[in-house]
């Protein structure tokens, strides 16, 4: 009868469970938190070198409960020499009683030993909290804790004396196969993330890291090194891959707790997105590298064989065997001068916040490693994006700058930006394909005067006007364009010009383009198609450019000061334009006053004067 009881009971709390949404374990595997006492001991895991999981000693010290959205943390202290403290890539690291998972290591102090650690209980963990830990939330000691301490603060600023200091143990973010300044290029995309806050909240997160990368070791030629996920265990090293293939880019952390293809890791948020799609790979680690800052592992990420499905508070969750959907990035650079051409390629996460950062910063590496130097240059750039629920954007243009890497990347920038941005539909970017030639001339030119035979023309009369260009160190040379008359009578504006507008500086350029981008944005579209059609259609950097607009228009808009016409603020009807290519990059514009005139009506005015006159 008891056990027929107990069996019941057991079924009723199964069915409380399950309707409650608390997932559901066997009893055994987990130590519940109202279960532990300060003084207990057990046992720490994670991998100190190579793949092999290590065991630890460590002791509960103190038991705190919070009053936000996470509701209880363990203290404990890491005892014995085995490990001298927390080290960047812990986190994640399991923490058992008599066999039983109590949760992960998910904290350090600022202010506290470093063999003082906070564990994040498992049960927590298994529900992966919607929020991370507030901003100035504060946890006290429940029972046990440290002599002087009222509990423990995740204050942005230091607390009182009366309370520990505490941070997210470093997830270091790992990164090989990018130049220094790819590399600070790649800080701005992850500024304003849990990773790296700002710049001036730098020290709070991690105080005196002045650079947020560590260095991911390669492996060396003729090692293999591999991880299967049959061989993974709780404590074992995985990477959480953003980027994987001629760069890399990944957060070393700790497996917690594995079952079949599910697993949970870290103990803390990553970059806290909530549902995201990184990938999951192994680590192996080389070393733990001291330092006065953060002793942090050394590691070599392995390829991905599982994918991240959630990223919160508690830490990391997802599962073996499916790969995530990334990003295909492609590139082939040809050196001109030297007659050589390079390809690199790279798999990025396809998340819509650090995609084009992460793209941009590859691309830039490329273009740099091909060239073997940073500086001038005209650089042919052919890119296409490929999506299964996008249009295909194919686009070439030409480009001159002062470094001609930035330079060349500026559009391809820019229309990646409008795709994953866009309001109408949640873009799924498959592949990226650039193709760039460059070559360290300096092929820009200058439009100097435009010549035209008249200004008085008949509605539609085609006409053929000479723009006389003037190449950098060059002679004069001209370029004809045939253009067309607009069809109703009246005065017009005709505009010749070349890229820019007319704007000659490269910070001049990028100002424009900033504006132009950020204009676009309150236009009133109904897809993403229509978003796209001004950037594609815009005429090549290349190409001398004319196209007629009423002279009103010109002069509402202020089409003739000095900062040149702003093509954005042109509202009504499509606009069309005539174009010539020319070889060179093409700055400078030129305005004619025309004027259409309905010549029937000038015969039949003239021909009643006569009558009059007679």
């Amino acid at each position: 009868m008891r056990i027929l009881q107990e069996k019941r009971r057991a079924i009723l709390i199964g069915l409380i469970l399950l309707i409650t949404g608390v997932p559901v374990y066997a009893n055994n595997q987990f130590y519940a938190f109202s279960d532990l006492k300060p003084g207990m001991t057990g046992e720490g895991y994670t991998v100190f070198s190579g793949t092999r999981v290590e065991a630890f000693p460590v002791e509960v010290v103190g038991l705190l409960e919070g009053t936000g959205s996470v509701s209880h943390l363990i203290l404990i202290k890491i005892t014995g020499s085995k490990a001298r403290g927390i080290a960047a890539g812990m986190s994640g690291s399991p923490i058992y009683i008599n066999k039983k998972l109590v949760g992960a290591i998910g904290y350090g102090f600022q202010n506290a030993d470093s063999r003082y650690a906070m564990v994040t209980p498992i049960e927590e963990m298994l529900t992966l909290w919607n929020e991370t830990v507030r901003a100035e939330e504060k946890f006290s000691f429940q029972q046990g804790g440290l002599p002087g301490f009222k509990g423990v603060a995740f204050d942005s600023e230091s607390p009182d004396d009366s309370w520990l200091w505490a941070q997210p143990v470093l997830t270091p973010l790992f990164i090989s196969g990018l130049s220094p300044r790819a590399r600070d290029y790649l800080t701005s995309t992850f500024q304003g993330t849990t990773f790296l806050p700002s710049t001036s909240d730098k020290s709070r997160i991690y105080p005196g890291l002045t650079q947020p990368w560590f260095p991911l070791a390669s492996v060396s030629e003729g090692k293999k090194v591999s991880v299967a996920p049959g061989s993974l265990k709780p404590g074992s090293a995985i990477t959480a891959t953003l980027v994987e293939g001629d760069y890399q880019v990944v957060a070393l952390g700790t497996l917690t707790w594995l079952d079949n293809n599910k697993f949970l890791g870290l103990g803390h948020p990553f970059l806290n997105k909530g549902q995201v799609e990184y990938g999951i790979g192994g680590a192996s680690i080389v070393d733990i590298i001291d330092s006065n800052v953060f002793p942090f592992k050394l590691g070599i990420a392995l390829p991905s064989f599982g994918r991240v499905l959630q990223d919160r508070g508690a830490g990391i969750a997802g599962e073996l065997g499916i790969l995530p959907r990334m990003v295909k990035v492609s590139t082939e650079v040809y050196d001109q001068s030297l007659f050589r051409t390079q390809k690199y390629e790279f798999t990025a996460v396809n998340d819509e916040s650090l995609l084009p950062g992460l793209v941009l910063a590859g691309l830039m590496d490329a273009i740099d490693r091909a060239l073997d130097r940073i500086g001038p240059g005209t650089a042919t750039i052919q890119f296409q994006i490929n999506g299964n629920n996008i249009p295909t954007v194919s686009r070439e243009n030409l480009f001159y700058g002062r470094d001609i890497a930035a330079a060349a990347l500026k559009e391809v920038g820019r229309v990646l930006q409008v795709i994953v941005e866009n309001e109408f539909i949640q873009p799924q970017i498959t592949e990226i394909s650039t193709q760039i030639k460059v070559t360290p001339e300096r092929l820009s030119a200058k439009l100097t005067t435009v010549e035209l035979a008249k200004n008085e023309f008949a509605p539609g009369e085609k006409v053929t006007l000479m723009g006389k260009i003037l190449p950098y160190r060059g002679s004069a040379t001209e370029v004809p364009l045939e253009i067309e008359a607009p069809s109703t009578p009246g005065k017009w504006l005709l505009l010749v010009y070349g890229s820019d507008y007319g704007f000659t500086t490269e910070k001049n350029q990028e100002k424009i383009e900033e504006e132009n981008f950020e204009t676009d944005y309150y236009k009133s579209y109904s897809s993403l198609d229509e978003v796209l059609k001004p950037y594609l259609e815009k005429p090549q950097n290349n190409q001398l450019v004319a196209e007629v607009l009423p002279i009103e228009q010109g002069e509402e808009f202020g089409l003739e000061g000095e900062d040149g016409f702003e093509e954005e603020k042109v509202s009504g009807k499509e606009r069309k334009y005539w174009t010539a290519t020319t070889p060179y990059y093409l700055t400078g514009e030129e305005q004619i006053l025309i004027e259409v005139i309905d010549m029937i009506t000038e015969r039949d005015d003239e021909g009643l004067e006569k009558k009059l006159v007679d």
